[in-house]
C-alpha cells in the first residue's frame, strides 16, 4: 500500500487505494460470477455467550494515547466506511452482519453454495478459513502488495500434506492448541507438533481427550472446539445468490456519475482512468500461479 496517499482534501485514503487495487486484481485474475467481501461487525454473539473473554484482549491491547492506536482510530476506520462505499457504488457485493464475523459470513457463503460453482475461492490471510476447504474450495494467502500478488494456495491435499487430516478437521488440533490470537485457550504446553501427534495417535479428538496431557483439559478443548468451528448457520440472514452476481457498474450506467465522482473525491485518477477503459476488472495480469 502507498503510505501517505491521501485525497485532494487531505484525508487518508491509503488503505482504500491497497484494499480496492487488491480487489480489482484478484477479479481480473480469477473472473468471477459472483463475489462477496465479507467484514466483521462486533464480535460474534454466539461465541460470546460460550466464553465472555473470546477476543476481549484485543480491546484491552487498544490504548488511545498511543500513535499506532491513534491512527487506527483516526485514520483506518474512516478509510474503511469510505472503501465499503466505494465497493458499493463500483457494484461489489460486501456485506457486514451484526455480531458475525465475516469468517461465519465467509463460511456460510462457501459451504451453502459450493455445490451450485465449479470452484469457490476463498482469499484471506486468516488460517481459520482452511477449515472450510474442499475439493471445489480453495484458500488463497495473497502478499500485501497490490501490484504484484503473490499468493499462496492452499487445497485439501495441501492441508492433509502439512496436518495430516482432512481441513474440516483442522479444529480437531487446533481445539488442543488454542489459540491466542482470539484469546481462545488450549493445553498448556501442546503447539501444532504435539497437537497433530495427539490426533493421529488417537483418531480422533473424542479420543485424545482421554490422554493422560489432556484429560484435565477436557472442558477447555470442547470449549476451544466451539469457538473455533465455522460451518453454514441457518440463523444467518444471508442475501439470496443472485445478489452476489459480479455485475460492477460500467460508464454509461445509470448509477456511473456517482462513482466517477467518488473516485475524484478520492483522488484516484489512474484507477478512474482504467474504469472507463474498461481495464479495471477485465484486464487478465500475469501474476502468481493459477489454480488448476
Amino acid at each position: 500500500m502507498r503510505q501517505g496517499l491521501s485525497a485532494p482534501d487531505g484525508s487518508g485514503t491509503w488503505g482504500i487505494y491497497g484494499a480496492f487495487n487488491v480487489v480489482a486484481n484478484l477479479v481480473r485474475k480469477y473472473e468471477p460470477t459472483h463475489v462477496l467481501i465479507a467484514f466483521d461487525k462486533g464480535r460474534s454473539s454466539k461465541r460470546l455467550a460460550l466464553d465472555p473473554e473470546y477476543k476481549a484482549h484485543r480491546d484491552k491491547k487498544r490504548d488511545p494515547s498511543k500513535p499506532m492506536d491513534q491512527a487506527f482510530s483516526l485514520e483506518f476506520r474512516p478509510q474503511l466506511e469510505i472503501f465499503k462505499l466505494l465497493l458499493n457504488r463500483s457494484g461489489v457485493p460486501y456485506l457486514s452482519i451484526d455480531n458475525v464475523e465475516a469468517d461465519d459470513i465467509i463460511a456460510h457463503a462457501a459451504l451453502s453454495n459450493n455445490a451450485v460453482f465449479d470452484r469457490v475461492v476463498i482469499v484471506s490471510a486468516d488460517h481459520d478459513l482452511q477449515q472450510l476447504i474442499r475439493q471445489n474450495i480453495f484458500v488463497v494467502k495473497p502478499s500485501i502488495s497490490y501490484k504484484d500478488i503473490v499468493e499462496e494456495v492452499y487445497d485439501a491435499a495441501s492441508i492433509i500434506e502439512e496436518w495430516g487430516v482432512e481441513p474440516w478437521r483442522l479444529p480437531e488440533i487446533w481445539a488442543l492448541m488454542g489459540d491466542k490470537g482470539d484469546n481462545v485457550k488450549g493445553v498448556p504446553g501442546i503447539g501444532p507438533k504435539k497437537a497433530t501427534k495427539l490426533i493421529a495417535d488417537h483418531g480422533n479428538l473424542e479420543n485424545a481427550l482421554n490422554d493422560p496431557k489432556v484429560v484435565e483439559f477436557q472442558d477447555v478443548v470442547m470449549l476451544a472446539s466451539a469457538l473455533i468451528k465455522l460451518d453454514t448457520d441457518d440463523e444467518l440472514l444471508f442475501p439470496p445468490l443472485g445478489n452476489l452476481q459480479f455485475n460492477p457498474i460500467k460508464p454509461g450506467d445509470p448509477s456511473a456519475k456517482k462513482l466517477e465522482d467518488l473516485f475524484d473525491e478520492l483522488g484516484f485518477t489512474q484507477v478512474k482512468d482504467r474504469w472507463k477503459h474498461n481495464t479495471l476488472w477485465n484486464e487478465i495480469l500475469p501474476f502468481g500461479r493459477k489454480l488448476q
